[in-house]
């Protein structure tokens, strides 16, 4: 079993995962949390760890494994999410996209290890990114 945390600027993360429980129609608000972080909040990041650290380990005492995503790699919320990333049990993902929540969705219940989940959420984003016109010149040429 697997519970998500977003850690990302703004609300994307919530955003993303209300969207995704809708099209779904899902909820699975008992193994989730956000965490969204303002440039102003830089005094506050000690005390976002901490409570991220608690929730992390109450996920995992639950028996859960857990997938923290974030929205670019290399900002403050991918900074805060490589340093729980030690823990066995916990992966850090980052550019979520809708596709990437909507596949953990789909597969929040299975048995897999963390490095096989981690790799079908990826390879979902990057099934999911075209561009268009390419796309579109590919097929008018078969």
């Amino acid at each position: 079993m697997y519970s998500f945390v977003f850690i990302t600027h703004g609300e994307l993360g919530s955003t993303l995962l209300n969207i995704a429980s809708r099209i779904m129609d899902i909820d699975v608000s008992d193994r989730t949390g956000f965490f969204s972080i303002e440039f102003s909040m830089v005094t506050e990041l000690d005390s976002m760890k901490n409570n991220l650290e608690n929730m992390i380990e109450g996920f995992l005492q639950k028996g859960h494994k857990v997938i923290i995503m974030v929205d670019i790699f290399g900002g403050s919320p991918s900074n805060i999410a490589l340093s729980l990333a030690k823990k066995e049990d916990v992966d850090v993902v980052s550019g979520v996209n809708l596709s990437m929540v909507m596949y953990s969705l789909e597969h929040r219940d299975d048995d897999t290890d963390i490095r096989t989940m981690v790799d079908g959420i990826i390879r979902s984003a990057r099934q999911n990114i075209t561009g268009a016109k390419q796309l579109l010149e590919k097929r008018d040429s078969k």
